[in-house]
């Protein structure tokens, strides 16, 4: 123990910083004091050289006969000069040449010396009247004044300072005191109540607590041997503990097996299954089984290509580094579940249902050997309620798709029977027209008109039999890309040119309004091109953008938009518009520098929509 962290050792220095205090106070005041000696002399002896100045002044008057006054005069002048070397002899006055005093005083004896003693003794010779020195003496009057001004100021700074030295004394020993007093409470007191205290706590058994005091002093010492103590009774009872912790852990398994299984089942029942629900489900797999990542990846049934990925971290580290999208060969393996890496840190458990594959569940525990025994059968029963909620509402949208299909239908047969047989009998009038004109005597501006009408109604006619074709479509695959195989070997068998699709890259989740909707755009823009761009070959490309953003673009090298395209082909461009407003999204009609034709629908898919509004929130909830 070193002397300096004593507690003995630093309470005599407090008290001795208390000592010296009122040591330093004391001498402080004797030094003043013994400087201010000589002081009121000074000042005594500055008041009477004015005295002296102004008797000097009455000697001169003519009262008196000359020779009297000239001898009274030399008196006087012997007088102020011994009060004035008196007044230099007195030590009061700094020899220092920047002391005001000093500098005040040089002056008086300049002025006396240069000024009013030669006038004085000029006088004397009969030389001068006494004029010339009354008229300086009361200037040296005043610079007198100023002198004892000023030894005025410096005594009343030294009093001033004689208070201020013992008052100041006085706060720091107070403080001193305060601070002794702290220390004590410090390092006395709050140790020893706590030592007390924690004497208390393990005789009750609490053998967890540990002295925060435990320095070099006294005390301190105390203290670290008390936590020596506590560390090997901890020790003891820890080990005894550990055998009851290993005998109740299996059940700790079984209740969290169980919890994990309830809110799953409980949370993909209650809930539709978009990203702000399977992130959840996720982040809850990985808090109960203790698993650094889980992350769900959702194919296609048939093809087996990657459609979403979801994951409980944000969206930008919800696909793994090792992930080679969209080939998935690897996660998928045989449709069981197999490790992913040499190490075994990564595993792909499959998302099954009856021989029906939805997807994976790649699990990955850096650092440990592999994923326990009691982890992976969980996951696998949580990855089997998943594919079953999504054959449930695989067949579900079945349903609602076979329902929208027979509702169409119902309406194509509506306008079949109604309005179609109406513009029927309109064009048989019309015809009717033209023959009983053919033979009068009309007006080109007449025939002109009748041809206008004609036509109208062939393309009314043409546009609602495309728009009873279209509502009879049917979207037989669940999938876009399988219609529009079909839907272009229609339009190549009808146009007798080769019409092609390429969908790589292609992952957008459509719901079936907007894939009729697609389809119908489609579907107009391929007889456009057919009856009208003279093309010899056609392309459909789909691709997904960032941020989810579909684009889909139907291209021919035919002859190219007409200058006027809305006047020749008013509704089906129209109706095009209108269905992409539908979407959210926009069409666009050009003429690509090569020559051809292009139409392009760019939009974002529901499902992209909602993902981008849940990500925004979350991170709006987490700032």
């Amino acid at each position: 123990m070193e002397n300096n962290d004593s507690i003995i050792f630093r309470s005599g220095l407090s008290m001795g910083g208390i000592v010296l205090l009122a040591l330093l106070s004391m001498i402080s005041s004797v030094f003043i004091a013994e400087s201010s000696k000589g002081d009121a002399a000074a000042i005594n002896l500055a008041g009477s050289l004015r005295m002296q100045s102004y008797r000097i002044a009455t000697r001169l008057q003519p009262s008196n006969s000359v020779t009297d006054r000239l001898q009274a005069v030399d008196r006087e002048i012997g007088k102020f000069e011994h009060r004035l070397g008196q007044l230099w002899q007195t030590g009061v006055i700094s020899s220092s040449s920047g002391d005001p005093r000093h500098q005040t005083l040089q002056r008086i004896a300049s002025s006396w010396r240069d000024s009013l003693k030669p006038a004085l003794q000029t006088l004397a010779a009969g030389a001068s009247p006494a004029t010339a020195y009354l008229d300086q003496v009361d200037d040296f009057v005043a610079q007198l004044d100023a002198f004892v001004k000023l030894l005025e100021q410096d005594t009343e700074a030294k009093m001033l300072l004689l208070r201020l030295v013992p008052g100041i004394a006085l706060f720091m020993t107070l403080v001193l005191i305060f601070a002794a007093m702290h220390q004590l409470h410090s390092n006395v007191v709050t140790p020893l109540r706590d030592l007390v205290e924690l004497a208390r706590r393990a005789r009750r058994g609490d053998l967890t607590v540990r002295a925060s005091h435990v320095g070099n002093d006294e005390l301190g010492v105390l203290g670290h041997a008390f936590n020596l103590m506590a560390a090997d009774l901890s020790a003891m009872y820890a080990e005894l503990e550990a055998r009851v912790e290993q005998q109740t852990q299996a059940l700790r398994i079984s209740n969290r097996s169980l919890e994990l299984l309830y809110h799953t089942a409980r949370r993909l029942g209650e809930t539709a299954l978009d990203e702000a629900a399977y992130r959840a489900l996720l982040a809850e797999v990985e808090k109960l089984t203790g698993i650094e990542s889980v992350t769900l990846c959702l194919m296609h049934p048939t093809t087996g290509q990657t459609l979403q990925m979801f994951s409980a971290r944000p969206h930008s580290a919800a696909i793994p580094s090792f992930c080679y999208r969209p080939d998935c060969a690897a996660c998928q393996g045989d449709g069981t579940t197999h490790p992913l890496t040499a190490n075994a840190e990564v595993f792909s458990v499959p998302v099954k249902d009856q021989d029906q594959q939805f997807g994976v569940l790649i699990v990955r525990n850096p650092g440990l050997d592999s994923v326990t025994a009691w982890q992976l059968p969980l996951l696998e029963a949580v990855a089997r309620h998943i594919a079953a909620t999504l054959r449930a509402n695989e067949q579900t949208e079945h349903r609602r798709r076979l329902e929208l299909l027979e509702e169409r239908n119902a309406i194509a047969r509506e306008l079949h029977d109604s309005l179609a047989q109406a513009l029927s009998y309109l064009k048989i009038q019309v015809s009717r027209l033209q023959n009983r004109l053919s033979g009068a005597a009309i007006t080109p501006e007449t025939w002109a008109i009748v041809a206008e009408l004609r036509e109208g109604l062939n393309n009314a006619y043409r546009q609602l039999r495309e728009l009873i074709t279209a509502f009879r479509l049917k979207m037989e695959h669940s999938r876009l890309e399988d219609s529009l195989v079909e839907t272009a070997r229609e339009f190549s068998h009808r146009g007798q040119l080769p019409v092609t699709v390429d969908h790589v890259g292609w992952h957008c989740i459509l719901n079936p309004n907007e894939q009729i909707h697609i389809m119908q755009i489609i579907r107009e823009a391929l007889n456009n091109a057919v009856k009208h761009a003279q093309a010899r070959h056609i392309s459909i490309r789909l691709r997904e953008q960032d941020q989810g953003e579909a684009v889909i673009d139907i291209r021919d090298d035919g002859v190219g938009l007409p200058a006027s395209p809305e006047r020749e082909n008013h509704f089906g461009l129209h109706i095009m518009r209108e269905r992409a407003e539908d979407l959210g999204g926009v069409l666009r009609l050009a003429s690509p520098p090569h020559g051809g034709t292009q139409v392009q629908l760019r939009f974002v898919p529901a499902a992209g929509r909602n993902a981008a509004t849940t990500i925004d929130s979350e991170a709006h909830h987490a700032r």
